[in-house]
């Protein structure tokens, strides 16, 4: 953790981590004063009841938020605990969290975390500060995943029922989840007003299992057992698009719907990956 924080910091004076700030006018902004318009100044900020009024175009000038809200919704689900590679996919997820979080943390914005299965296990209301951000770095590390499923819809509506002005919302999950439909439907309501990134933490064997013969597979979060023939071509094809089919509804849903969408694993160097996502 003490690694990752230096490494942000790092990188964020470089700028190389991009300022966790609004990137585009009118969200995290508060409105300031009515002026004239000048060239180069966007027509939809125009105040057409000031422009009737002295016949001359004005636009609203909005002035940047000294703190941003950013709420980190975490699956804590069983299936986080499955990792093949050098890191499980709650490693993975525990040091994207602290990336982004001390990110946050060094521009003075707030940061929010709620821990998430098949209900909300945990809520931390936003609060600035390093010492917020190390005190749920601490939780998420000794957190014992227990829930057998996970459902974006509780927290997603837990979130809203908080009624915060306006946030950034990072979700940290597999997406490993029934009734996508619902899902997708439900972050899709929660974007509406707020920016959502949605972080698609895998591990390369969900989609390519490398062994050959006959095993029993155990599903993380149901505890079914099923027996897998492996050295069947057909059912590690089938394996495999079944992957694919779900990652690529996640992927074309968030895109066509303006959610920032991305995938990664326990082999990819989380610095690079999120170097300019924010």
């Amino acid at each position: 953790m003490r690694r990752i924080q230096f490494k942000t910091q790092s990188l964020t004076h470089q700028n190389r981590l991009g300022e966790v700030s609004s990137s585009f006018k009118g969200f995290g902004m508060n409105f300031s004063e009515v002026r004239e318009y000048q060239f180069g100044d966007e027509t939809r900020f125009i105040d057409w009841n000031v422009t009737a009024r002295y016949n001359r175009p004005h636009v609203k000038v909005f002035e940047e938020e000294r703190e941003q809200v950013n709420i980190l919704l975490i699956d804590v689900s069983k299936s986080m605990d499955f990792g093949s590679g050098k890191r499980s996919k709650k490693e993975l997820m525990i040091e994207l969290y602290a990336t982004i979080a001390f990110s946050c943390a060094l521009n003075k914005d707030k940061v929010g975390v709620l821990f998430f299965a098949d209900k909300v296990e945990r809520y931390f209301e936003p609060k600035s500060g390093m010492k917020n951000i190390w005190m749920i770095a601490m939780q998420l590390i000794e957190w014992k995943n227990e829930s057998v499923d996970s459902d974006l819809q509780e927290p997603l509506r837990f979130l809203r029922a908080l009624k915060l002005k306006r946030f950034r919302l990072f979700v940290l999950s597999d997406f490993h989840f029934e009734r996508n439909k619902q899902q997708k439907e439900a972050l899709i309501r929660t974007k509406r007003k707020n920016r959502v990134y949605a972080l698609n933490v895998r591990d390369q064997m969900e989609s390519n299992i490398p062994l050959k013969g006959f095993y029993q597979i155990v599903h993380a979060e149901t505890g079914k057992r099923s027996w897998y023939n492996g050295f069947s071509q057909k059912k590690r094809n089938a394996l495999k698009a079944l992957e694919h089919e779900t990652r690529q509804y996640w992927k074309n849903e968030c895109r066509k719907n303006n959610i920032h969408y991305m995938e990664l694993s326990g082999e990819v160097d989380v610095f690079k990956k999120l170097n300019g996502l924010m």
